[in-house]
């Protein structure tokens, strides 16, 4: 698999960024029939009507909309999607959008800004990566491998994980390969690290997230912009932690006319019905807004990848399917309950 181009933007206002996405996509004369929208924080970010809106139009001009995720791995879930369908490219999108949408996620689990928390501070962002499975030398880069690791709930769970990590990095490694870590401000990522040792990590490059901004699935498509692009570190691991015990692990080299394809792997799918969640996510904002109730808890509730039953499940996406209609079906549903 390869990725064709890659455009990231960071940073301001809903309306900001979508104008900015859709200025770049607007360069292409034709654009793939697959697109992949992505999000770390679910269907909440779909509670802004400019959001669907933004799809929705997607749709219309003829596209196929797939809605899947895994947390902050979720660009690794649209990979992992694709490499068991048979397109010959697709577009994935990530619309990380929204700080309020985004941050209360992350607070609803712990981690985000809240008194006491880990202090994961979210940097809004969208990104667009056209992906093929066909060899051209002008292509950016080749995906190598991808996984989406995950930490089984039992005592040996976080050691077993550390070793997992180490066996998918060993097994497309050489002397010119860099590591970039996945540390980031979270108790939970300085105790994985510890399973390495300070060999292990000597010659690791730095995580785009150690000062505590947090770039939700974005991370590892800025760290390839950083090390791949900008500073031609062309042998790569990126490492991404996830919500819900996940470590996204994705390999980047230089593009080989020899490359066979990263080898298949069991991908455990769950499908859902993408209006029930999204009325799980609008009910937890109705008690905020409207009630001015602690919400957070049903938020999390309302998050799919946190879940008990989901750890320990390596390769673990998540497949939001309109029950009925379309996207502008949806857009039409908001407007009517918030109308």
């Amino acid at each position: 698999m390869f990725i064709k181009n890659l455009w990231v933007d960071s940073g301001g206002q809903v309306d900001r960024l979508l104008d900015a996405l859709r200025g770049h996509l607007d360069q292409y004369d034709l654009l793939p029939e697959l697109i992949y929208v992505v999000s770390a924080g679910e269907a909440n970010v779909l509670q802004d009507s400019r959001v669907v809106e933004f799809i929705a139009d997607l749709e219309d001009g003829g596209h196929n909309i797939r809605f899947v995720g895994s947390a902050c791995t979720s660009f690794h879930a649209a990979v992992l999607s694709f490499s068991k369908c048979s397109e010959a490219e697709a577009l994935i999108l990530n619309l990380e959008l929204g700080k309020e949408r985004q941050q209360e996620c992350l607070d609803s689990l712990g981690i985000g800004v809240g008194p006491d928390q880990d202090g994961l501070d979210v940097l809004v962002g969208v990104a667009a990566t056209w992906i093929c499975r066909e060899y051209c030398e002008t292509h950016l880069c080749q995906i190598s491998s991808c996984d989406i690791l995950s930490q089984a709930p039992s005592l040996s769970g976080a050691p077993d994980l550390v070793k997992s990590i180490k066996q998918v990095i060993s097994t497309s490694s050489s002397d010119d390969t860099r590591v970039v870590s996945f540390d980031i401000r979270s108790k939970w990522a300085k105790g994985l690290l510890k399973g390495f040792s300070h060999s292990d990590k000597a010659s690791w490059l730095p995580s785009i997230e150690e000062d505590g901004w947090h770039y939700l699935s974005i991370k590892p498509l800025s760290e390839l912009i950083s090390y791949y692009i900008e500073e031609k570190v062309t042998d790569l691991w990126l490492l991404t932690l996830g919500g819900g015990g996940r470590v996204g692990c994705l390999k980047i080299d230089i593009p080989s006319p020899n490359f066979q394809g990263f080898l298949s792997r069991l991908v455990n799918v769950e499908k859902l019905v993408l209006e029930d969640a999204y009325i799980d996510f609008s009910s937890a904002q109705h008690l905020g807004d409207t009630l001015g109730q602690d919400y957070l808890s049903h938020i999390r509730e309302a998050l799919r990848y946190p879940k008990r039953i989901y750890r320990g499940r390596h390769n673990q996406i998540f497949d939001w399917v309109l029950g009925a209609g379309s996207w502008r079906t949806l857009l039409e549903y908001q407007g009517a309950r918030h109308g």
